[in-house]
């Protein structure tokens, strides 16, 4: 049987950026039911980087592929993949696939914030932290979050208004307006006390991701524990109507997502 000569990225062991590599490969036709693409686009992720580390927990054992989205050509069965609208930016239609269609669950699902509410995201000037704040804001809420002291000039400018998360003056200051309609916190552990003595006597605490090491920017691995308790599960049935108003949202200029790097 033939095979089809790729280009395809791997983490051959664990550790610091070195450790990915370029690497030609040599795939054959797929099975029955599943899908190929000729990707053109595919982000790198939180997620990603900590397999790299080796601390994603249940992660598989290098040498590994990563990657939770992409964007390409379909070459099999495309009746079970999605199609990017025509006028649809490709790196924009990448970007939304993991981080904006979390957040959007979150905020349109979970929290179901509204206008007039405060919301308090941490990492706000992270990805999914950005996705959050720009969602929240078009819903027309007040948004407030922790973020990396040299990230406040941009966060500010977009609206927000953040706090340091170690000097822990955001919990009295929180207290002080009456509380928060909706925190969205990804750092677990003690974090979670935190954020919930934040909120308004009404509102609601959002735990996420488990990406503790690189959100605190972590130059060494260390494990990472998943939280006992989500109070977001993954719900396929939502994924595909949420990203494509997603999509409706980016063509009509609502929404723009910053990318770093292609």
């Amino acid at each position: 049987m033939s095979g089809t000569t790729i280009r395809k990225v791997v983490i051959t062991e664990f550790g610091d950026a070195s450790k990915v590599h370029i690497i030609q490969d040599t795939i054959t036709p797929p099975p029955k039911n599943h899908v190929q693409v000729a990707t053109i686009y595919s982000g790198f992720s939180g997620a990603d980087i900590n397999m790299r580390r080796g601390v994603y927990p249940m992660q598989n054992k290098a040498p590994l592929t990563p990657g939770y989205c992409l964007v390409g050509i379909v070459k099999t069965n495309e009746k079970y993949l999605i199609k990017v609208p025509a006028g649809i930016d490709l790196q924009q239609a990448n970007a939304l696939v993991l981080y904006w269609n979390t957040a959007y669950a979150m905020v349109f699902e979970s929290a179901k914030v509204t206008a007039g509410q405060r919301v308090f995201i941490h990492g706000v000037s992270g990805a999914v932290g950005y996705a959050l704040m720009k969602l929240c804001q078009l819903q027309g809420a007040q948004v407030y979050g922790t973020a990396s002291e040299r990230n406040h000039k941009v966060a500010r400018a977009q609206g927000a208004t953040p706090f340091v998360y170690t000097d822990k003056n955001w919990i009295k200051i929180m207290k002080d307006l009456g509380g928060a309609d909706a925190v969205f916190d990804p750092l677990g552990f003690e974090s979670w006390d935190e954020s919930f003595s934040i909120l308004s006597p009404t509102g609601i605490l959002v735990g996420f991701g488990g990406n503790l090491p690189s959100l605190n920017d972590d130059s060494e691995s260390r494990s990472v524990v998943m939280p006992a308790v989500k109070l977001l599960a993954r719900d396929d049935a939502r994924f595909e109507p949420n990203l494509k108003t997603l999509f409706g949202l980016i063509a009509k200029g609502k929404i723009t997502v910053p990318i770093n790097n292609v």
